[in-house]
């Protein structure tokens, strides 16, 4: 993963102080630098509509290299996310994201590893400039989840404003605003784009929903969590990008193996159910090739892969056409064309 300006700079400082070689004013003149250059960056101009993965991890593994589940979509005048997981916020940040223009996030469902980030992206994006309230787009229980962030940070919205005043913080785009739908609708559309919502397989939870965003010519599927699903795929008919979320049986099999040898409580347990649903990786090829699927790529990952080793168990039997994202994985996808323009992190 990319380090930022910032970090460079200050383990440059740390290599400095440690041959005793840093002074005071070598040392500002460097973290002056840093800050102007990250202050200044913004993101590379897009051509077409831009895909971002802000967080490739399910809640098994502990990869600190890996966001929970998150996927970004840009075009020129668009800007979307859907789900916020746990620190995808910076995966965000790191991408230098135009938040001050984001026009809603869309959920999935709502387990915690899909929503615990909206707070953070809720704020950041209001002080960056946000004018009106942010939209969260969600199948029905959303109003729930909203109304509860909204309560639990009523406070700290009314601290910011009292501290910096309205005309940097407006106050009715504090609080987000919650925008129910029923599975199979389209969830927002424009002259350029379409969101379009359809049901997916996550028992217990009930609806659960994965979106095809159409613009200019090109399509990407997001899954979501679910089991390899007629829906889906149905959903994903000619699609350019379809980001699916993927189990490893081979590596989560193993896992079970040596918790349950070691007398770990729960973690057997739990390891167990999810494979119920979650989709088996290798089920996965055959039907986006049967459904005219350009590329197919895996997310939130279970159990999330460390770089390496990890990654390679977790792609064995899979085809090397098949991508395994990480973290700011892009892919770029230029208005009426077939090309797919792939950036690793």
């Amino acid at each position: 993963m990319r380090a930022s300006p910032v970090a460079v700079v200050l383990s440059g400082l740390i290599a400095l102080s440690l041959l005793g070689t840093a002074c005071s004013a070598i040392e500002d003149a460097l973290f002056s630098r840093a800050i102007g250059s990250q202050l200044a960056g913004q993101m590379d101009e897009i051509d077409g509509m831009r895909v971002i993965v802000c967080g490739s991890a399910s809640p098994l593994g502990n990869d600190p290299e890996r966001a929970q589940a998150c996927i970004a979509v840009l075009t020129p005048e668009h800007f979307m996310i859907f789900d916020t997981g746990a620190r995808s916020p910076l995966r965000m940040a790191q991408a230098r994201m135009p938040m001050k223009r984001l026009d809603g996030v869309f959920l999935t469902h709502f387990h915690s590893d899909h929503i615990s980030g909206l707070a953070d992206v809720n704020l950041v994006s209001w002080v960056q400039g946000r004018r009106e309230s942010l939209k969260v787009y969600g199948p029905e229980g959303v109003d729930e989840v909203v109304a509860g962030f909204n309560g639990a940070y009523r406070l700290d919205q009314k601290y910011r404003v009292a501290h910096h005043g309205t005309e940097l913080l407006a106050p009715a785009a504090g609080p987000m605003t919650a925008a129910t739908f029923t599975a199979g609708d389209v969830v927002y559309q424009d002259d350029q784009i379409r969101v379009t919502s359809f049901p997916v397989e996550h028992p217990p939870i009930e609806p659960a929903v994965g979106y095809r965003v159409d613009y200019r010519g090109r399509s990407v599927v997001i899954s979501g969590d679910t089991n390899a699903s007629e829906s889906l795929f149905k959903a994903a008919k000619d699609a350019d990008l379809v980001l699916h979320d993927a189990l490893s049986r081979h590596m989560l099999d193993t896992m079970i193996a040596a918790a349950t040898e070691n007398n770990v409580p729960v973690l057997p347990t739990i390891m167990k159910d999810v494979i119920d649903y979650h989709a088996d990786s290798l089920t996965l090829e055959e039907a986006a090739a049967n459904a005219g699927v350009r590329q197919l790529a895996l997310y939130h990952l279970v159990p999330a892969p460390p770089a390496g080793i990890g990654e390679r168990l977790f792609a064995r039997g899979l085809s090397s056409d098949t991508i395994l994202v990480r973290d700011l994985h892009t892919f770029d996808l230029p208005p009426d064309s077939t090309e797919i323009h792939i950036s690793e992190p």
